[in-house]
């Protein structure tokens, strides 16, 4: 009998182990908050923004074909607190070096990009694929703006360079510096 009652003891135990049983999963959550993504848009929303240096005609008597655009950017939804840098990405690693710095360079050999940071009044030499902080200049309490100048120029001789169309393109990024 003594048995008996032991197993009877055992089997209702196994029977109401699972109802007193638990199991424990750890979790460990994470994450990394960020300040909000800065808006850049161009001075007329246009999307992508071109940037048309015309008709040009080749010197005859000089090398030099610098031409420059100038254009502005906005800058909305940054948080103004901290710094910012620019990289200018050239789209399928178009560079060139001219005056010792890497530059943007375009469908015609020799022909290439410069860009320049003129806000303020002072120009700073952009080098694509860096980011190089800016201090742009405050419109209002949530818009701020940074000036660009596109100089065209040349490494060949302006004899050298093929005459027709060409272009470039490049993406702009802000980001947190």
């Amino acid at each position: 009998m003594n048995t008996i009652n032991w197993l009877s003891k055992f089997v209702l135990c196994f029977l109401f182990l699972p109802f007193m049983s638990k199991s424990d999963v750890l979790i460990d959550v994470s994450a990394t908050l960020v300040d909000p993504a800065c808006h850049l848009r161009s001075e007329d929303n246009s999307s992508p923004l071109k940037i048309n240096f015309g008709v040009i005609n080749l010197p005859h008597n000089s090398d030099d074909i610098s031409q420059s655009h100038t254009f502005p950017l906005y800058l909305t939804g940054c948080n103004w607190n901290k710094s910012l840098g620019i990289m200018i990405n050239p789209k399928n690693s178009n560079t060139m070096v001219y005056q010792g710095k890497s530059i943007l360079s375009t469908s015609t050999d020799g022909l290439g990009i410069n860009i320049n940071n003129i806000t303020g009044g002072v120009a700073h030499p952009l080098e694509v694929n860096q980011i190089q902080q800016i201090f742009p200049e405050q419109i209002d309490a949530t818009l701020q703006r940074i000036i660009l100048q596109a100089e065209l120029v040349n490494t060949l001789p302006a004899s050298q360079l093929r005459a027709g169309k060409f272009s470039a393109i490049a993406m702009i990024s802000v980001t947190y510096y």
